[in-house]
């Protein structure tokens, strides 16, 4: 134990110089501690509850929620609210929640998890509930294919037996078959037809069933793989859960989502986003928080008072249009195309902005571009959207993706000089702006943005001065 003890006084020593510095949100204590004793997380002592929140997309929002939820509702909580989701962020979020003496002094623990890190850590920390918000395509680098990240996430559960519960989506084809005979409860939520039309995806995550390689049918679909589903083989068991949480009905221009829940009872939810990935997102946090001893009561009354988290985005307003900073993951096919279907189904008129730099690719010789080939940019080829502005060190790769999606070359224009994209922004004819960036740079996106939405505010002062 003297090991842990120096990793754990070191890292506080650090953690507090850091403070005191102003400086946060670094996980650099949290990773001494590690390196220092590599079973720190085993070691240290756990609140009552723990909650792990993990998958591809989600993860970020949904733990913003339930952590805010249950800071509101008096309980003293640990967690990493900039999405440190690696083995230095768990050591970081747990180390804060005890003191010097290994004694816990908080009521719960929530770890945003990384999904490849889950089988080498969840067996260590024990969290009493997993939340699994869904599996998809991810970076190639990093993640390689859904089923080696199903396999990591699944792996934890083996591990952690009747310790832990899973949360899981429905309407996931893959996500929702985790934890099967693992021992684990299992809790679904899910969400009824909206009668949506989503684009068919040039990447399919799953297509046959997994137990008996017939093709998969869907009832109905929201977007990508995530739908109502069933085995094309009537004989075969392979289809949707039934959900514990039900979202019944979903008023995407109100906001608000009712979900009905397995004893019958049914409660009103505010929506923080007309987008339906969000939609998914409060659902699914509803569902921990009542699995949690949280009311639905009171849930809903939080949630009338939440918005989407600023790092994922923003929007200022002027003379009629909205100025957006909207986060969207470069390497990431099944959130880049998400957001690029969302950009065509949201009906206003629109200037769509792309700062999808790649922090990765500056610190490598080579690119990694296999992701724009299999992300849907056809999306993007729709009436609402005058114009594409593409900035960064990848415009021409995105100019030629752009244009294999069949979008007219009068419809793009492509920047090789950052401080000239806000030159080529409308601002007549148009209702909103959207600056995509990819969420390494958020600071980036949003000066992108504000540097758009001055330049629009000068040309109105310089129209009325010469009127």
């Amino acid at each position: 134990m003297l090991r842990f003890y120096i990793a754990l006084w070191a890292s506080k020593f650090v953690d507090a110089l850091l403070r005191l510095k102003g400086e946060t949100r670094d996980d650099w204590p949290g990773l001494l501690a590690f390196k220092l004793c590599p079973d720190f997380l085993a070691k240290v002592k756990k609140p009552d509850l723990v909650i792990t929140i993990t998958g591809t997309n989600g993860k970020t929002t949904t733990t913003s929620l339930v952590a805010g939820k249950l800071i509101e509702a008096g309980l003293k909580v640990s967690y990493n609210d900039w999405g440190a989701n690696l083995h230095a962020g768990y050591c970081l979020n747990l180390m804060r929640g005890v003191n010097i003496f290994n004694k816990c002094k908080i009521d719960v623990s929530i770890l945003e998890a990384d999904e490849k890190t889950l089988a080498k850590t969840m067996g260590m920390i024990e969290p009493d509930y997993i939340l699994v918000t869904n599996v998809c395509k991810d970076s190639l680098r990093r993640n390689g294919h859904p089923e080696y990240i199903y396999d990591c996430i699944n792996n934890a559960f083996k591990k952690l037996g009747s310790k832990t519960t899973a949360i899981l989506n429905a309407n996931d084809p893959i996500s929702s078959t985790l934890a099967e005979g693992t021992g684990a409860r299992r809790i679904f939520y899910g969400m009824a037809d909206m009668g949506l039309h989503p684009y068919e995806n040039i990447v399919k995550d799953i297509t046959v069933c997994p137990v008996c390689g017939k093709p998969i049918e869907y009832d109905y679909r929201f977007y990508r793989h995530l739908g109502k589903f069933r085995c094309s083989d009537p004989k075969c068991s392979y289809r949707t859960p039934d959900a514990d949480y039900y979202a019944e009905t979903i008023d995407l221009d109100g906001r608000t989502t009712v979900i009905r829940e397995k004893d019958g009872s049914v409660q009103t939810y505010p929506l923080i986003s007309d987008t339906v990935f969000n939609v998914f997102n409060v659902v699914s946090a509803a569902a921990t928080l009542r699995a949690v001893g949280q009311s639905r009561e009171d849930i809903a009354e939080f949630l009338s008072r939440q918005k989407i988290p600023e790092i994922r985005e923003t929007y200022k307003e002027f003379n009629g249009i909205r100025y957006y900073a909207f986060a969207t993951k470069s390497q990431n096919v099944s959130a880049a195309s998400t957001v690029f279907e969302y950009m065509a189904n949201e009906p206003s008129n629109k200037n769509v902005v792309f700062c999808m730099d790649e922090v990765q690719d500056r610190n490598h010789p080579t690119e990694t571009l296999t992701w724009i080939y299999e992300t849907d940019y056809e999306a993007l080829n729709s009436p609402n959207i005058k114009k594409i502005i593409v900035g960064g060190h990848m415009f021409l790769n995105h100019k030629l993706r752009l244009l294999l999606a069949g979008i007219p070359a009068d419809k793009i224009v492509a920047v090789e000089n950052d401080d000239e994209v806000p030159l080529h922004v409308d601002t007549e004819g148009i209702e909103r702006v959207y600056v995509l960036y990819e969420t390494d740079y958020v600071t980036k996106g949003q000066t992108w943005r504000d540097n758009i939405y001055k330049r629009a505010m000068e040309l109105a002062d310089k129209k009325g001065g010469e009127e």
